[in-house]
């Protein structure tokens, strides 16, 4: 299985209070993702812009997808708001 990934995903704000923003990981990615990590999160470490960090891809079962959260410090750094399209590379550890 592929290791390193290079996506473009539009960043969507999780409804409600907290203001949490998230990329869905392309169906086509998570399948071949989910054929190995079975089980839960996967941990990656993720790049955007100038700015990298570990993170977990978040299994989403409402569209059989992985989602990943944006942190806040990255947005603010990266100059990245709701509904921008951004480029991310992110390696499974």
């Amino acid at each position: 299985m592929k290791k390193n990934f290079n996506i473009k995903a539009k960043v969507w704000r999780w409804p409600g209070d907290g203001g949490w923003h998230f990329v869905n990981i392309d169906k086509k990615i998570s399948k071949e993702i989910r054929d190995v990590y079975t089980r839960g999160f996967v941990k990656v470490y993720t790049t955007i812009g100038h700015t990298s960090w570990d993170a977990s891809l978040l299994p989403y079962k409402e569209d059989a997808s992985y989602l990943l959260c944006i942190k806040k410090v990255v947005r603010k750094k990266e100059g990245i708001f709701e509904g921008d399209i951004v480029k991310i590379n992110f390696k499974i550890k």
